[in-house]
């Protein structure tokens, strides 16, 4: 089984490529982010993350109020009355968007605070959600390989806040009939293998379950093994919910 190891926050880039205006039903300004991983080990995986002014106002704010001493002295682009759509003002506050990205990844403590998490993720993981409760796999696997691949940039391979993401993941690719299914599976039950936070843990036996099934031979009979020894040693096995339904129980 093959594993996509986190890379070094450190190495991350973060570039505005492009913008775009929307009027619904106020007008502001997208920009879309992409994040790259530099260094010797090729980054087959980059992400986009697209994120207004408002968004990015609000995670500097919080940031001042939570780590004053890295934050404090950072300069941020102040809200102007005119002239926010004009190329100067969108430029200048695509390179204070990028410093401040670049800043805060190379802080572990600033990078897996609550504010970056939810920065980085709640957005995409509501939209998700709304596409899961509307039966729409594909699209919400969409969003959610690519808010993985970012967090997996960012965390370490078994962060909870990134299993659980990938739980998610896997089950909804399972829920899509997705090819990446396997791929995506075969990785989270590497990952879990060195896991003992019980909230996680919850998710084993489906995740095993559901693998299971989509392996032959050795790697399969390994699985249900493992889930047999699991049932001799008293575990629940039979009648457990979905690997879906127990990660979205956890997040309704």
């Amino acid at each position: 089984m093959t594993d996509m190891n986190s890379s070094s926050p450190s190495l991350l880039t973060f570039e505005v490529i492009s913008t775009r205006t929307i009027n619904d039903p106020t007008k502001y300004v997208v920009y879309s982010i992409r994040v790259l991983r530099k260094g010797p080990t090729p980054d087959n995986h980059s992400c986009l993350l697209e994120r207004r002014y408002t968004e990015f106002l609000e995670l500097y704010t919080k940031l001042r109020q939570e780590f004053p001493d890295i934050f404090s002295s950072v300069e941020f682009p102040k809200k102007a009355m005119v002239g926010n759509f004009s190329a100067e003002t969108i430029a200048s506050r695509s390179t204070a968007f990028e410093y401040l990205l670049t800043l805060l990844v190379s802080h572990d403590k600033v990078r897996e605070s609550a504010t970056v998490m939810d920065f980085f993720l709640i957005k995409e993981l509501t939209d998700s959600l709304k596409m899961i409760s509307d039966k729409k796999y594909s699209e919400a696997a969409v969003v959610l390989e690519n808010s993985f691949y970012l967090l997996n940039k960012l965390l370490t391979p078994r962060h909870p806040q990134l299993l659980r993401l990938l739980c998610l993941l896997v089950g909804c690719c399972d829920a899509a009939i997705s090819q990446q299914t396997r791929h995506f599976a075969m990785t989270a039950v590497q990952r879990f293998e060195a896991v003992s936070d019980t909230d996680l843990l919850r998710y084993y036996v489906p995740l095993l379950q559901l693998t299971a099934t989509l392996l032959q031979n050795g790697d399969k009979e390994l699985l249900q093994e493992r889930l047999c020894c699991m049932k001799r040693r008293g575990m629940r096995v039979d009648g457990c919910p979905s690997l879906l339904e127990a990660v979205l129980s956890d997040l309704s």
